[in-house]
């Protein structure tokens, strides 16, 4: 009986500590749940003062430039190094080209489809929003949401011309055939998926390609009749194009209406409609909604793929002059952001040859002519070494020569290139608003000619306009005007900050030459001109020398050195 009693008393105490066991595990389970779902509070608020500091400036200028845009911070809860830990937790979930700089890859040496695995120092620069907060790069924060007062078809055929899309199909549907143009199918496909038709189109090209690819002629061996135009399931294990058709095959996509209509209700459907509405969050998944946790849910690899996505949709608003509609912007914003995230390179920066690119997607020729073959191209902020500086002067053009930290050599216009040290061929004059570099004075606006040559101590000197005519000594200096130095037999060129068309004055007709710059409508050519018409001075023409002088006029703010 004893025996019985005790035995029973030890199946007892084990289903206790079974229980025990059980509830532990169920209170783990439910913990981790709760954990998943609330680990980062998230907000928005909109307006540029919901922003830090360090976005502030940039976007008070783009509210000045465009006062119909909207912008909305994002705050996503994490910290800056936690969401980088979570970007690089695994090989090849951000990468680049497999041709890129050496520090842009990751030391793993992973590759896939010719694209390697993203370093920590490229990944850290592209996913911080502050380095695309310009006019046109700010767009790959555009809210993606169907609005048919902004978006129109033939918005859509200025993205689709001279593509493998800027034709008609045919569309045979129950039984009736219909001859559609792409751009109808789009159209049709942002009503019923409220996507903008204009992120459909480029993300179709981000996709295919601008001439299309095997996934959607309709005739790849094996899948003849099946069209994939977002690649959905083209996974890079094995055959992606087939991986791709397989899956549009399985989803009965066998025309183009229903690919690409059905494609874009199912990307509104695993992205918009849970947040993932813009080009930068649906490469960088900072949105928590309990699923899978954040970074996780990642529509491409490719890290430099919300900048090219955003210089196709600004080239599109600018080319249908709907840049001044009322767009909304979703910037995110991190705890605890480092000062600046710079574009990684081996190059010494404090060498006196180093310089960086001030513009964005630069071209780097074979020879110094915009003619000659491309290269490559230059990102924002990326380090080059000069061999020299004025190598040639061609196409409206003072060309350089330059190196790569990849040691490729080639040519660049030198407008785009500025000092690391910010000290090369500078010296400052007795006058603190009067500076040569190089060949050039620059000086602030109203500045008389006599003030120039004085502060250079030039005693026999002549000076003319652009045109060749001289100019009295008392007048005001002007953009594009030389002074030659008879003694020493040089020439040097004035550039007045904010003279973009060498008037002599800073009026309304330099922001109109300024604004025709930035629209395409009429490219400023001349070297000179280009340096007036960037009064801040960061070597490229944008949006923030649109508002200096637009301040400057106003009062509120004097254009300096």
């Amino acid at each position: 009986m004893r025996k019985k009693r005790f035995f029973m008393k030890k199946i007892i105490s084990i289903q206790l500590v079974l229980i025990v066991i059980l509830a532990m595990i169920i209170n783990i389970i439910v913990i981790n749940k709760t954990y998943a779902a609330t680990t980062y509070k998230q907000e928005t608020k909109q307006g540029v003062e919901a922003f830090p500091e360090s976005y502030k400036t940039y976007l008070n200028e783009l509210h000045d430039l465009h006062p119909n845009w909207t912008f909305t911070a994002f705050n996503t809860g994490m910290t800056w190094q936690d969401f980088i830990s979570k970007e690089t937790n695994s090989h090849l979930k951000n990468t680049v080209h497999n041709s890129s700089d050496a520090l842009w890859k990751d030391s793993c040496g992973k590759v896939a489809s010719s694209y390697a695995c993203a370093s920590q120092a490229i990944i850290e620069y592209y996913a911080d929003p502050r380095n695309f907060l310009t006019e046109s790069r700010v767009f790959q924060f555009l809210e993606m949401s169907y609005n048919p007062s902004v978006h129109t078809k033939s918005g859509v055929e200025s993205i689709l011309k001279n593509s493998f899309m800027d034709t008609t199909v045919d569309i045979t549907m129950d039984n009736k055939t219909e001859t559609m143009s792409y751009s109808d199918i789009i159209m049709k496909a942002a009503q019923e998926s409220k996507i903008s038709p204009y992120s459909i189109a480029i993300k179709i090209f981000q996709e295919v390609g601008r001439q299309g690819s095997s996934s959607v002629t309709g005739n790849y061996q094996g899948y003849q009749g099946y069209y994939n135009f977002f690649n959905y399931g083209a996974y890079d294990s094995g055959n992606a194009i087939e991986n791709g058709l397989k899956y549009a095959k399985d989803k009965g996509w066998n025309n183009q209406y229903i690919s690409i209509v059905e494609g874009a209700k199912l990307m509104a459907n695993s992205y918009i409609n849970v947040g993932q509405n813009t080009a930068y969050f649906y490469k960088f998944d900072v949105i928590d909604e309990g699923k899978n946790g954040v970074c996780s849910h990642q529509y491409m690899t490719n890290i430099q793929d919300p900048e090219s996505q955003s210089k196709t949709l600004y080239n599109t608003y600018a080319n249908n002059n709907m840049l001044n509609a009322s767009l909304s912007f979703v910037i995110p914003v991190f705890n605890d952001m480092p000062s600046r995230c710079n574009l990684p390179s081996q190059i010494d920066q404090n060498n006196s040859s180093s310089y960086y690119i001030t513009g964005t997607d630069v071209s780097f020729r074979s020879q110094p002519s915009t003619s000659s073959s491309k290269i490559g191209t230059f990102s924002k902020n990326e380090i080059v070494t000069v061999l020299d500086l004025n190598a040639k002067e061609s196409d409206g053009y003072t060309w350089a020569n330059v190196q790569r930290s990849n040691g490729t050599k080639g040519y660049v216009a030198n407008c785009y290139l500025k000092p690391c040290n910010d000290n090369n061929n500078t010296t400052t004059t007795t006058n603190k608003n009067i500076k040569t570099q190089n060949t050039n004075v620059i000086t602030v606006p109203n500045m008389k000619l006599s003030e120039i040559v004085k502060a250079m101590n030039l005693t026999s000197y002549t000076i003319t306009n652009s045109s060749g005519q001289n100019v009295d000594v008392n007048s005001n200096a002007g953009t594009g005007y030389n002074i030659k130095d008879t003694k020493e037999n040089k020439t040097y060129k004035i550039v007045v900050l904010g003279d973009a068309n060498g008037d002599a004055y800073v009026n309304s007709g330099d922001l109109l030459a300024v604004k025709k710059h930035l629209l395409g409508t009429s490219v400023i050519n001349d070297e000179s001109m280009k340096s007036a018409a960037n009064p801040n001075s960061d070597s490229v023409i944008n949006s923030g020398d649109l508002l200096l002088i637009k301040k400057h006029l106003l009062g509120t703010q004097m254009i300096s050195l």
